[in-house]
């Protein structure tokens, strides 16, 4: 009898994961994936100028779900002649006032669109100050973080614990922003106002925390790095504090800072010794931790996670997998690596999201070649290949918005990608490409990237001109054709026939593995033993095999 009760219970909750799993893609097909994408075309008037610096000063009400106070804006016109200023921001934010200097500048609100109406226009290079006064209640998110917006939730205590997601609307649903990809600001600065004792955790250094009246504080943040707006974040919770110090690579002091719910504190030592390993790993493949004169921080969250620019979102509930006999968090791992690919390195254009997860992901397959050699690396890229769906290109088009950018495969070939240029350019030529790209100030900070950025760096690096083989991979879904045929005995021939370029392919005969030039000219091979093509699948493709 408990047999059966036990499956019966194995047959409905399947039945209710697989209802659970199709609501969701379907959701996502039909609805689309955020309810205010971010990005797309720049528009005209957003092109003709420069933000310099965001300075928030907001106070949160956790009961009425509700955020009101101002943003400083510094920007830089990049044009003569500009007398209006377009912002984005969500349309059921309530603006009172837009004042430069003291004077009071019109307005006008069209949907998610703010528009400033300047007194006098703009000269081409004027730096100007303007401060913009709302209120009123942000997008809630429906789905974090891929469907973002504000967490209004309680901890187990029944505490407020307050999380905010939005790399798919931008920062626009919760302050006004030049909402796009190509434009962060040199610096920002967070004034966040709750009752005490609450704590609010943010971007970069905590500054001061200050007393405005009875029974609250004010969380005084600032960090000095470019960042995009959808990293701009906060975290509020009645959170406890823990740290470690992390030592660079030029014997300087780094804090590692994981703001952990109190009910939690006891597994938070573990995983924040996770996280300094973490950060030993990866500095040998893309270089030092980006923002070593902040911090490294993990702000424990109501949803899964986000890579907010020094203060990584944690939601994975202490959930380990093993490697090497090692505890280690995935969700962890993953969202650390875009501090470097994402935040250091960001894409120019949401076309060009796989630069961001794509190379974030193979990171992971790097902290496994680092701690289980080359065996446990390829098992790990067999796990990554299995979820390609290969579907749709990865890059669908130019000036892509959020929804327009995103889908799996930018995680899975994306990553693939670097997998098979590891192979083609060997290690010495490949690790040196990526920590360049990670490493050169023309590509990081304030220098923004395109996919021709990585191409051409690829091109610089390597003897061999792969770009077509980088673009097919990425602009279309066709994969590498590969024909094997027998042509008597012991002979074969082997070709690729839909490409037009050749191909280093790793080849097993009877006299050990060979690296071959594969492509539309067939190669004849002497064998006791059918040759295997690629054995290691350093590649996606199909093999077809003929008589």
């Amino acid at each position: 009898m408990k047999k059966f009760w036990k499956w019966i219970g194995i047959i409905l909750g399947s039945l209710i994961l697989a209802v659970v799993l199709t609501g969701l893609f379907l959701y996502n097909k039909y609805i689309g994936f955020v309810d205010y994408p971010s990005g797309g075309i720049l528009s005209e008037n957003q092109a003709k100028y420069d933000v310099v610096f965001y300075d928030l000063d907001l106070t949160v009400n956790s009961t009425e779900k509700s955020i009101a106070g101002f943003v400083t804006i510094k920007l830089t016109s990049l044009a003569d002649g500009l007398d209006k200023i377009e912002l984005d921001l969500f349309e059921h934010l309530i603006v009172q006032e837009t004042e430069m200097n003291g004077v009071q500048q019109k307005f006008t609100r069209d949907k998610d669109k703010l528009w400033i109406n300047l007194n006098k226009p703009l000269r081409a290079g004027e730096v100007i100050d303007f401060k913009i006064v709302y209120h009123g209640q942000p997008m809630e998110a429906k789905l974090p973080p891929w469907r973002g917006g504000f967490n209004w939730s309680k901890d187990a205590n029944g505490d407020d614990w307050i999380g905010v997601s939005c790399e798919g609307e931008g920062a626009k649903i919760w302050f006004p922003c030049k909402d796009h990809p190509s434009d962060e600001p040199d610096s920002v600065a967070v004034h966040i106002t709750i009752p005490e004792p609450y704590y609010c955790a943010s971007n970069g250094l905590l500054r001061s925390i200050t007393f405005p009246k009875s029974g609250f504080k004010t969380f005084n943040w600032v960090t000095n790095y470019p960042i995009n707006n959808y990293n701009v974040n906060i975290s509020i919770a009645k959170y406890d504090l823990v740290t470690r110090q992390y030592t660079t690579d030029r014997n300087t002091t780094m804090p590692v800072v994981f703001y952990v719910l109190p009910q939690n504190r006891s597994k938070a030592d573990e995983l924040i010794n996770m996280a300094v390993d973490m950060l030993t790993v990866y500095r040998k493949y893309f270089g030092e931790y980006p923002f070593a004169n902040e911090k490294f921080g993990l702000a424990e969250t109501d949803y899964l996670g986000m890579e907010h620019q020094t203060l990584n979102a944690y939601g994975n509930k202490f959930s380990y997998d093993i490697i090497s006999g090692n505890k280690f968090d995935q969700l962890m791992l993953h969202e650390m690596g875009h501090e470097w690919w994402g935040n250091k390195v960001t894409a120019n254009d949401w076309a060009d999201t796989w630069i961001h997860e794509g190379i974030c992901t193979y990171g992971e397959s790097l902290y496994h070649l680092d701690k289980t050699g080359e065996n446990g690396y390829h098992e790990y890229m067999q796990s990554i290949k299995r979820r390609i769906k290969n579907r749709k290109p990865i890059i669908i088009k130019r000036n892509a918005n959020t929804s327009e950018s995103y889908h799996m495969d930018v995680y899975s070939k994306g990553a693939y990608l670097l997998h098979s240029l590891r192979y083609m350019l060997g290690d010495s030529l490949f690790f040196k490409t990526i920590k360049e790209f990670a490493m050169d100030s023309a590509y990081t900070y304030r220098n923004r990237v395109v996919t021709a950025d990585f191409i051409t760096l690829v091109k610089k690096n390597s003897p061999v001109d792969y770009t077509k083989f980088i673009h097919n991979f990425l602009y279309t879904t066709e994969l590498p054709e590969i024909y094997l045929r027998k042509t008597g005995e012991g002979t074969y021939e082997v070709s690729i026939k839909n490409i037009d370029y050749e191909l280093p392919m790793e080849v097993k005969t009877d006299q050990g593995d060979s690296r071959i030039l594969l492509g539309v000219n067939p190669i004849f091979i002497r064998s006791t033993i059918e040759p295997i093509i690629d054995q290691k699948d350093w590649y996606l493709k199909n093999i077809k095999k003929e008589n």
